[in-house]
């Protein structure tokens, strides 16, 4: 589906450390706090050990992702959900909806210091740096690391992976990675790393109509638990195995948020993309590439042939680079 130069990634030569903006944590808690969040969220949540951490998504009946969390399993019957999208108080209010007979008590959102630290090409890795930060070893695969002010677990926002690390009270972590040796970056080039990774997060780079298959979210649930919010949908994408768009990066001759040309109502009608008269796209994460334009993540239909032109609703050119 390219259609210019494909355009290689260049992570960072050492690891990098920053903060994540907008981060918050939703506790759950109470003895039927399990059973709940497994009727609610997409991953399963069940077979979570207590110290265990999953990413999953929250749907609706559609089976659209609108909503993603990180899940601690901090206790037999509490959770922490960590949410930086800007829909936690959304995902807590559907939650509060759908409490019935349940034992369980949702609080927050309260606001966290997230900062993630992603590794470099070259030099020592970030296991290294994480061990020197925080005393001790990096943890594994969908293991958390308790620490004083919070908790922290592997998070992929780059090429080569790393570590979230999140607290409830100033300064977080990212004081700690600098001075272990990770290089500072801001809150755009970590979202270049992240993109240029083709990692998407829910709802920047889906939302409504937009199936987590297409925007590469289908890791972030199960098809093999017990019923949820959206769940029929995806029992039906994973026996018919087959969807019209797929998550893709591109770059853009400008910035679409300020592109010329109408683009129709709403805030968002500049995320449209558009080829030989018809929509094939829409447009995620966008982040300005230096001499590279625009980078961004987009969701676009797999039938649009090669070599065709793609723009923006405004009249921004586009290039698909993978």
């Amino acid at each position: 589906m390219s259609t210019g130069d494909d355009v290689a990634m260049k992570p960072a030569s050492q690891p990098v450390a920053g903060e994540v903006p907008g981060a918050v944590v939703l506790t759950v808690v109470g003895p039927d706090a399990t059973s709940f969040l497994q009727g609610q969220l997409a991953n399963d949540v069940a077979g979570l050990s207590v110290g265990g951490v999953r990413r999953s998504l929250y749907l609706n009946h559609k089976g659209h992702a609108l909503a993603e969390v990180m899940v601690v399993r901090r206790a037999r019957d509490e959770y922490a959900l960590v949410e930086e999208g800007g829909a936690a108080a959304w995902v807590k209010a559907e939650f509060e909806r759908h409490v019935i007979f349940d034992e369980v008590r949702i609080a927050g959102p309260e606001p966290a210091r997230l900062a993630t630290l992603q590794g470099g090409s070259a030099g020592e890795g970030v296991g290294a740096v994480f061990a020197r930060a925080f005393g001790a070893g990096a943890p594994e695969a969908e293991r958390t690391l308790m620490l004083a002010d919070g908790f922290a677990y592997p998070r992929r926002r780059s090429a080569l992976g790393g570590y979230d690390v999140v607290s409830l009270t100033a300064p977080g972590g990212l004081p700690d990675l600098l001075a272990a040796g990770a290089t500072l970056a801001a809150p755009a080039e970590l979202e270049r790393l992240r993109i240029e990774a083709g990692v998407a997060l829910a709802p920047q780079d889906a939302g409504e109509g937009v199936l987590p298959q297409e925007a590469g979210l289908a890791g972030a649930l199960s098809y093999r638990k017990g019923c949820y919010l959206g769940q029929e949908i995806m029992a039906r994408i994973e026996a018919r195995g087959n969807v019209k768009r797929a998550l893709a990066r591109v770059r853009l001759a400008g910035d679409p948020r300020h592109g010329s040309g109408s683009v129709g109502a709403g805030a968002d009608a500049w995320r449209e993309l558009r080829a030989a008269g018809r929509v094939v796209g829409r447009l995620g994460t966008v982040v300005e590439a230096g001499s590279e334009g625009f980078a961004a993540l987009a969701v676009m239909r797999t039938d649009v042939s090669e070599g065709a032109p793609v723009t923006t609703a405004n009249g921004v050119a586009v290039s698909v680079i993978g």
